[in-house]
């Protein structure tokens, strides 16, 4: 980035300097053939009128160039000047025969010397020429040479001063450019090193936030924020594991204890029950493996069935009220339709269903009313949930110490499912006030707003 200041600067800088310089040129030069072009009217003026010393009554300085040149090409008159810087020089031809009065010519002529060839004064000059008619009726053509001295010193002096001003306005951008640039890396390298420290067990650390509120601010401050997540997700997987080997423990011990037990005594195993005891804590074995499965699953693409709630409510009740247990009724107002995953919804309600019945002391409702909004009520008359308890009951692996010693068959994750389930189609899944017991309350966007889903 350095370079390239000092490249670009220097670009810049040069062809201003070019740019400039030219135009100061181009003006003096103007300037000079105007003045040039009024000494040389004076000078016609003067031979007009026949005034002695015409160069004299023009008011020209010493080192005017002029010459005048008579009608058949001689040399009438040609200024000192000239004469000593190149006697043989060739004057320019006279006005064109029968040219008019007012007949005006711009020429070159070029003076050298073999003898001083680097001397200033031998180079090409612009000369301007115009006729003039004598007292004696002679017509006479008189030229004038511009000088350009005044431009060529003011220009010299121009490139002189641009010669030392533009190396160091480059590099002083350049070094600018640096410092600046250094300033702003070390933002960058700063967070480079504090990230190069982060590591599985090291995510709590953080990088610097510079003050400097510009983009490499807002790059910290998105690193913390992406920072903060993984080492939220981090803890939560190391929760996760270990609540999950927890829960997975307990049966695995069991199962194991019950068969080591038979096959040291065999001949005393009551082995059907040994059978069934097994079976019992495979079953919870898998019912937790699957909602491990579940939770690990992403949602690959939005819900678009069309699924009315009224029809899950109404099997899921129906196969609760074949068993033994609390009751299961429901009280349904009308059609509930909504966009979804009709297995899903059912692991939902399902889910929901077992938490209750298990924490029960007799009954259990399900309410469901439709709309805009679908609204799926469970209550049950057990002994509720605290209130400070109310979103700890949907983490992972939570149950409560009065369910964890009523609770055989729960894997700890129903309601985490049920909740995620209904966080994927849009809804939401909390507790809320009851007069009795615990009231689970699932709101879903009806399918009649969802536009533009079949």
């Amino acid at each position: 980035m350095t370079l390239a200041t000092f490249l670009v600067c220097g670009v810049l800088f040069a062809l201003g300097w070019l740019g400039i310089r030219t135009f100061v040129e181009q003006r003096l030069s103007n300037d000079d053939a105007n003045a040039a072009r009024g000494q040389l009217n004076q000078l016609a003026l003067a031979y007009q009128h026949g005034l002695p010393g015409g160069d004299q009554a023009a008011g020209l300085s010493g080192d005017a160039m002029y010459v005048v040149v008579g009608g058949s090409g001689q040399v009438v008159v040609v200024s000192e000047s000239i004469t000593r810087l190149h006697p043989q020089w060739t004057p320019p031809a006279p006005a064109p025969a029968g040219s008019p009065a007012d007949w005006h010519t711009t020429v070159d002529v070029t003076l050298r010397s073999a003898e001083h060839p680097l001397w200033r004064e031998f180079r090409t000059y612009s000369v301007q020429g115009r006729v003039v008619d004598d007292t004696q009726g002679n017509r006479l053509t008189v030229y004038l040479f511009v000088l350009p001295w005044n431009t060529a010193s003011t220009v010299r002096l121009f490139d002189d001063t641009m010669a030392f001003f533009v190396p160091l306005a480059v590099l002083i951008a350049g070094l600018v450019a640096w410092f600046a640039l250094q300033r702003t890396l070390r933002s960058v390298e700063a967070i480079r090193q504090e990230l190069s420290g982060v590591n599985g067990s090291r995510l709590d650390r953080r990088v610097p936030v510079p003050p400097s509120r510009d983009e490499i601010a807002r790059l910290a401050s998105t690193t913390n924020d992406t920072l903060e997540r993984l080492q939220r997700s981090h803890d939560q997987q190391e929760r996760f594991v270990a609540d999950a080997s927890h829960e997975l423990r307990s049966p695995l011990a069991s199962l194991r204890t019950g068969l080591e037990v038979a096959l040291a005594h065999p001949e005393r195993a009551d082995w059907p029950a040994v059978a069934e005891r097994s079976l019992l804590d495979v079953q919870r074995l898998q019912r937790i493996t699957a909602d491990l499965l579940q939770l690990a699953v992403e949602e690959a693409a939005p819900p678009v069935e069309l699924v009315n709630l009224a029809d899950v409510v109404a099997e899921q009740v129906a196969e609760r009220s074949l068993g033994a247990g609390p009751v299961v009724r429901s009280v349904v107002d009308g059609p509930a339709l909504v966009h979804g995953e009709l297995v899903q919804l059912e692991r939902m309600l399902r889910n929901l269903l077992d938490n209750a019945v298990r924490h029960a002391a007799s009954t259990v409702t399900v309410r469901l009313s439709g709309g805009s909004d679908v609204v799926l009520e469970v209550v049950d008359d057990g002994l509720g949930v605290p209130v400070g308890d109310r979103e700890r009951v949907f983490d992972r692996f939570v149950r409560m110490d009065d369910a964890r010693a009523r609770d055989v068959g729960g894997s700890g994750l129903g309601l985490t499912l049920a909740r995620d389930i209904a966080v994927r189609h849009g809804g939401s899944l909390r507790v809320e006030d009851s007069d009795a017991g615990a009231r689970f309350v699932a709101r879903l966007p009806g399918a009649r707003a969802s536009p533009g889903l079949p």
